[in-house]
């Protein structure tokens, strides 16, 4: 098949021809099926739809293994990855390199390795400017079939191209079939589990090999591990050989086949007799060398030959696999660093466990070092391995087998056993230091689940004991936290009022009150606080402590937020058309929303669309806010500042304040919490902290609120010790708007 001179470039219009060649007929039907009875598959990748005519016409005629293959075509690589994503059994793929960029095909073929993960598919790169991907550099660098220039194409040889990438794709996808057998064994720890997949593996060949010959399945895979040939191991037979299995070669009593295997493997070379086949496999970095033995009972004619060699290649391939997924399969289900089961290994047991009918008398045990990250901070990363190590080891002295132990991350421990053998007095000895162990002293929390009382799958137990244990608190008795399935109950719920909450804010579902603050003197509103309220469709009223927590949880305290803000920003106009232009609304604003750096904008156009002074709209912040706020906080915080918005501290006094700290934020207001407020007149020392929190805001320029105010006695006394503002339902209870509106008219 040859293309013009001046066609080479891409987006020519030239057209392909195939030259007349001697025939070879490849449309001989034959009584052999196609894989699984089903036609093989084709892919013709390039955006020349002249040249995929060319291919298509090519092969129009063309028959492999008595059936007709299905010719598929894609103008693109983007096109292709999407096909073969719905199609991974497609064979060959004829690829073309420059396409919609210059580098498209080769892009292709990274996606198809590396993305998909398809490593059977066959693929042949056909070019026609072969400069954009030289033949060597692309053949040592990707994992291809062949390489050809689109010059170089003939109609024969296009046939014989893909011809011989269909038996190699057939041939693949055999041992792959006799692969997915290992994949059911995972012991990664030991190599036990390695060696009963390379005897899966071995037993499968010979049977292969015979089936492939037509002869009984007498033979023997044995493998040389850095060893004298004569002590390889028998790691595969069958036949009259079964019986050699896990032996070394020097012990079979047949002198000729043992010494033919072991020149085969010292010479390291195959070996042809009148009777038998001795095939030697090279050993790569993943697999050491291998040599098998078949009695064929016969010469092997070219033909079969020809097939043995081809059939060898795979063989080689399929041993750096197994090797491969042995490895994998370590890398899948073993913890590196401490060479310990990891959580997949843990979902596994954990599933068979789940599986027995109740009473199991399971238990799964949640592991936590709480200063494992302190000590990597301080210490750095060496003495937190050491610390890993430490509890790794004490875990396996404390909870030997039957128990499984696990590591799930970083400094996350499981262990799958008897429940008696999961108690407290266990946790108390993982804590004490050995010499085994440095010394260490360890400071642990568990959680305990008991496999009885838990109603889902392993991974969801999994997540339930990992949740479990960041409950438990350092100092309780054993620094346990047992399973409760009423709390994972109310959990559920929570995670269902999480929904409805999102549901509630897209339609503007939740509404807000006003709660008046009031100077202590006067006894005139000067303000209100603006609080959410939510009440479900169906009346029932769901409490702030309830649905705030939840917004903070999930992420939607910003929406929230910004729903409060746009409400009291309509409240103030309201206020104003009535008359009450000098009233000042505080809206509370939580640390994931100082957090973000455009809250600031979103404050500044919410008072600028509705035409209001950022002066009548007061943000409060939490003192922990305050205090532990990030950068970013401090940042918006002070930009808002700068635009005029008053800030003031709420809950003061249940926070750690440091005084510059307080005095460098350049707050309006103190609002002093109402636990404070509620023992007011109980005792002395209580009365002086509250004295001394006026005092403090006034040294500091501010205005002092007390919130939760009940009583006239709590007004009468703060009002001498000279706080400035109340708020509580001595003044007013949170109301509507116009509830709030009528109060000030009257």
């Amino acid at each position: 098949m040859d293309k013009k001179p001046e066609d080479t470039n891409k987006g020519s219009s030239g057209f392909f021809e195939f030259e007349p060649e001697p025939a070879f007929d490849y449309s001989t039907p034959s009584d052999e099926m196609t894989l699984g009875g089903q036609p093989l598959k084709i892919l013709s990748v390039d955006d020349d739809e002249t040249f995929q005519n060319s291919l298509r016409l090519s092969l129009s005629g063309f028959f492999y293994r008595g059936s007709k293959p299905q010719f598929l075509t894609a103008r693109s690589a983007t096109q292709a990855a999407r096909i073969l994503a719905d199609d991974p059994d497609i064979s060959v793929i004829l690829l073309d390199v420059v396409m919609e960029t210059d580098d498209a095909g080769l892009r292709l073929v990274r996606n198809i390795r590396e993305m998909q993960g398809n490593a059977d598919i066959r693929i042949v790169l056909l070019t026609g400017q072969p400069g954009m991907a030289p033949m060597r550099a692309t053949l040592e660098q990707l994992d291809i079939s062949d390489y050809w220039l689109k010059t170089d194409i003939t109609n024969e040889r296009l046939q014989s191209i893909v011809v011989g990438n269909l038996r190699t794709w057939e041939q693949i996808r055999s041992i792959n079939r006799a692969r997915h057998g290992l994949q059911s064994i995972v012991e990664a720890s030991n190599s036990l589990a390695r060696a009963a997949g390379m005897e899966d593996f071995s037993r499968r060949v010979i049977h292969e090999l015979a089936q492939l010959f037509g002869v009984s399945e007498d033979g023997i895979v044995c493998v040389r591990d850095d060893q004298p040939p004569h002590s390889a191991r028998i790691i595969g037979s069958a036949g009259r050989f079964a019986r050699v299995l896990n032996q070394t070669l020097e012990t079979l009593d047949d002198t000729n086949i043992r010494e033919a295997l072991a020149h085969s493997l010292r010479e390291q070379t195959s070996i042809a007799t009148a009777h038998s086949q001795v095939l030697f496999f090279e050993g790569t970095e993943l697999a050491p060398h291998t040599a098998a033995y078949l009695a064929t009972g016969r010469h092997l004619d070219d033909t079969e030959r020809e097939l043995l060699e081809v059939f060898a290649t795979n063989i080689s391939t399929g041993l750096v696999n197994i090797a491969l997924t042995s490895r994998l399969n370590r890398i899948a289900y073993e913890d590196d660093l401490l060479d310990m089961p990891n959580r997949n290994t843990l979902r596994r047991v954990l599933e068979s466990a789940i599986e027995i009918t109740p009473p199991r008398n399971r238990t799964m045990m949640m592991i936590e070092l709480n200063q494992y990250s302190r000590s990597c901070i301080s210490l750095g990363i060496k003495q937190g391995n050491l610390m890993l190590q430490a509890i790794a080891n004490r875990l396996n002295e404390v909870f030997p087998k039957p128990c499984i132990v696990a590591r799930l991350h970083e400094d996350t421990f499981a262990i799958l056993g008897p429940s008696n053998l999961m108690d407290a007095e266990k946790i108390s000895q993982l804590e004490k230091p050995s010499d085994a162990s440095h010394g260490l002293f360890l400071d642990i929390a568990a959680a305990r689940l008991d496999l009885d009382r838990f109603p889902g799958p392993a991974e969801e137990a999994i997540a339930a004991g990992l949740l479990l244990v960041k409950r438990a608190r350092p100092g309780e008795a054993g620094h346990i936290v047992h399973y409760d399935p009423d709390v994972e109950e109310a959990t559920s719920l929570r995670f269902a009022l999480s929904r409805d909450l999102y549901e509630a804010l897209q339609s503007r579902q939740l509404e807000v009150a006003l709660q008046p603050q009031v100077d202590l003197l006067s006894h005139k509103i000067i303000g209100a606080e603006v609080l959410a309220r939510w009440t479900r469709p169906n009346g029932v009223v769901v409490p702030p402590c309830i649905f705030i927590p939840i917004a903070e949880a999930n992420g939607l305290i910003v929406p929230l937020g910004r729903l409060v803000v746009e409400y009291a920003c309509e409240a103030l106009v309201a206020l104003d058309r009535a008359g009450h232009t000098d009233l000042l609304l505080s809206v509370n604003v939580s640390a994931l929303q100082l957090g973000r750096t455009e809250f600031a904008a979103e404050m500044i156009d919410a008072v600028t669309r509705h035409g209001l002074s950022p002066a009548r709209l007061e943000l409060e912040i939490t003192e922990s806010v305050a205090m532990e706020g990030d950068k970013t906080a401090g940042s918006v915080l002070a930009s808002l500042r700068a635009y005029g918005f008053p800030v003031s501290i709420d809950d003061f006094g249940t926070g750690y304040s440091s005084l510059k700290t307080l005095q460098s934020l350049k707050v309006s207001k103190l609002k002093i919490d109402r636990s404070f407020i509620e023992s007011i007149g109980r005792t002395e020392e209580d009365n002086s902290i509250t004295d001394m929190m006026i005092q403090l805001g006034h040294r500091l320029k501010m205005t002092v609120l007390a919130e939760g105010i009940e009583t006239e006695a709590q007004a009468t006394w703060l009002l001498e010790r000279g706080c400035d503002l109340s708020q509580g339902y001595l003044t007013g209870r949170p109301e509507p708007l116009s509830a709030f509106m009528t109060r000030l008219a009257s």
